[in-house]
Order: C-alpha cells, then sequence, then structure tokens
C-alpha cells in the first residue's frame, strides 16, 4: 500500500499546515497551487483548478507518476457578494474550483485506490456552509462538499476506501489576518461567541485531517468534522 497523498491548496494557510502535517506523519506529499513555495515538503505541480482543461491533464501527470493513496481537497474559491449582486460568473467559478476541482482530484486517484483495495478522501467544506452573510455561492459549494462525502461513502465504502469531511470555523490564516483587524472591537467580540474564546489555528484542522488519515480513522466515513472551537454549537454564555 503507497503512502503518498495529494493535497490542493497546498502552498498557503491550512493547505501548508496539512502538507506540513502529513508529510511529518510519513506521507510523500503531493502539493497542488496557482503558485510554488520555496519550502514546500514534497513534489509541487503548479496548477490552476479554476482551468479545468489543465487540471485534468495535471492530475492525471501526477497519478501517473504517484500512487495516491490520498486525496486532501483543500483548494477553496470565495467570492463576497450580497444576494441582488450575485453572478452567474462567481457562482461558477466557485462551483468549478471548489467542487469540480474536488471530484477531478478523486476521480484521478480512483484507480489506485481501487486497486490496493485502499483509499482516504478528505474533503475540506467550511463551517460557512450553515450560512454566512455575503457568501452564497461559497456556502452553497462548501455545502455540496459534504453532500458529495455522504454519498462518495456509501459508493466506495466497500472497495476499502473512505470519504470525509472536515468544516473549520474561524481560523487564523494570512487570508483571515488581511482581511481582519485582530485588534479590533468587532474581532474581540466575534471571539467572545467561540466556546474557545480564540480563533482556530491552521494546526488544529491538520490535526483533523491527520486523524481522518490515519488507521484509527480505518472506521469512519461519510462525516463531518467540525474545527471551529464549538462556534457551531451555539453561541457561549458569558
Amino acid at each position: 500500500m503507497s503512502k503518498v497523498a495529494l493535497v490542493t491548496g497546498a502552498t498557503r494557510g491550512i493547505g501548508a499546515a496539512i502538507a506540513s502535517r502529513l508529510a511529518a506523519d510519513g506521507y510523500d506529499v503531493v502539493g497542488i497551487a496557482r503558485h510554488a513555495k520555496a519550502s514546500f515538503p514534497g513534489k509541487f505541480y503548479e496548477c490552476d483548478l479554476d482551468d479545468t482543461n489543465n487540471s485534468q491533464k495535471v492530475l492525471a501527470e501526477i497519478c501517473r507518476e504517484h500512487e495516491v493513496s490520498v486525496v486532501v481537497n483543500n483548494v477553496g474559491a470565495v467570492k463576497v457578494q450580497n444576494a441582488g449582486d450575485i453572478t452567474v460568473e462567481a457562482l461558477s467559478q466557485q462551483w468549478r474550483v471548489n467542487v469540480e476541482g474536488s471530484v477531478l482530484a478523486i476521480q484521478a486517484a480512483l484507480p489506485t485506490m481501487k486497486a490496493q483495495g485502499f483509499g482516504r478522501v478528505i474533503n475540506i467544506s467550511s463551517g460557512a456552509f450553515l450560512g454566512k452573510a455575503g457568501r452564497t455561492g461559497y456556502s452553497a459549494s462548501k455545502a455540496a462538499l459534504i453532500g458529495l462525502t455522504r454519498t462518495l461513502a456509501i459508493e466506495l465504502g466497500p472497495l476499502g476506501i473512505t470519504v470525509n469531511c472536515v468544516a473549520p470555523g474561524q481560523i487564523a490564516t494570512e487570508t483571515w489576518a488581511a482581511n481582519n483587524d485582530p485588534e479590533s472591537p468587532k474581532t474581540k467580540a466575534m471571539i467572545e461567541t467561540i466556546p474557545r474564546r480564540r480563533l482556530g489555528k491552521v494546526e488544529d484542522v491538520a490535526g483533523a485531517v491527520g486523524y481522518f488519515a490515519s488507521p484509527a480513522a480505518e472506521y469512519v466515513t461519510g462525516q463531518t468534522l467540525f474545527v471551529c472551537g464549538g462556534l457551531t454549537v451555539g453561541k457561549s454564555q458569558a
């Protein structure tokens, strides 16, 4: 059985943490992203999953050269648009990257997984699928990943392949920091609604992925694990 993990969106934030975690766990990591990272802990392929034709070619090349047994669909596109401003173009772009890109990655690795009688698919959704203002396209596409996870778990379980999902909450990534002032009253008030009273770390999400990829999760499939510090449970009381 091979120990090769394919991670999309692998060079920044959550994706970079996932790649590092899986490498530390003994996997040969293959990463896909639009831009390279000098310190990437594995083999890197430059690819924009918004380009379907090129994505299919790159994924086919990866799976010819590597016996991929773990797929982590981490890449995510988000466009902030309110209800009256939603465009078909933005909806389509988020769907292509977040959903179609995930399907293509799974399909590319599936022949190896079937031949080995073993595979792990881990989709990265978002707590935003529960609803978040201005994120219609993103929320819908991330909700679709959960439906995809549950259905593929049924189809692929008999083949020794598990399919699970991780739904992060508020995670302190570079993108988050660029768009939020950690010292602002708004940010501090938001953190007070999280039962753990802190933002999540990228390592928190990577830990959940490491679990789903591990032998300890062999009997777990079709599930969504929230990594949100309790935010999705409800508002905590001060």
